[in-house]
């Protein structure tokens, strides 16, 4: 199994080679234009490694939340690639590979990040288990500070949205919560390849032509001339 991992759901755009074994080459690069620099960043990892695009088995991608461009950009890069070598597609929640990047963290992982208008993209997972226990959505961080107080574990905040509103969930929430180091707070491709892997292995891939990002809500223009999000 070779599976190939894009990143393109937020300010950062990665591209990750994962197998069996683990990570086997990573690249990561915080630059908004990616739909420059995605199949460059492809086309080198892939020459560093040693591997020719023929090998790769999966395209994996995230699916969101996020970047509505973003997501877009990635959707259509990971569609085009497996329609072109004939493999399925992985789809991985944004908030999901976020919450792997500090997965052993012995207590609640919220990953969030920046929905603008004071909202977040938020979820929560118990760390190590990396069991879901609330489901990702649209939340004011009013509503995911309630939710969190609704346990008694240390938590720990990860993801783009802290920086962003990390004074004010310290407000609600005081001493019990805690804030990711910077580098954990990017959103990781190998992060992503490492879940799709799991994913693989439970059978849960789609054929490309049924890849579809998740935006959650809709989007701005879709809001102000009655479109429909998903």
């Amino acid at each position: 199994m070779k599976v190939l991992a894009i990143e393109s759901s937020s300010r950062t755009a990665g591209v990750a080679l994962v197998d069996d074994n683990g990570i086997v080459g990573e690249y990561s690069i915080n630059y908004l234009k990616h739909s420059v620099i995605l199949m460059p960043m492809i086309d080198e990892l892939l020459k560093r490694c040693g591997v020719s695009i023929r090998d790769i088995t999966h395209i994996a991608v995230s699916e969101g939340p996020g970047s509505f461009t973003g997501l877009r950009i990635g959707a259509a890069t990971a569609k085009g690639l497996a329609h072109a070598l004939n493999i399925p597609v992985v789809g991985v929640s944004s908030l999901l590979s976020l919450a792997y990047n500090v997965s052993e963290f012995d207590g609640l992982i919220c990953p969030i990040l920046d929905a603008l208008n004071g909202q977040v993209y938020g979820m929560l997972v118990r760390g190590k288990d990396f069991e879901v226990i609330e489901k990702q959505d649209v939340y004011s961080i009013e509503e995911i500070s309630k939710i969190v107080e609704n346990y008694s574990d240390k938590v720990l905040f990860v993801g783009e949205g802290v920086n962003v509103y990390k004074d004010s969930i310290y407000e609600i929430l005081g001493d019990r919560v805690l804030f990711a180091k910077d580098k954990d707070n990017m959103a990781r491709a190998s992060s992503l390849g490492e879940i799709a892997v799991l994913k693989i292995k439970k059978n849960e891939i789609i054929n490309f032509f049924d890849f579809k990002p998740v935006y959650i809500r809709k989007s701005a223009a879709e809001i102000r001339f009655g479109g429909e999000g998903s």
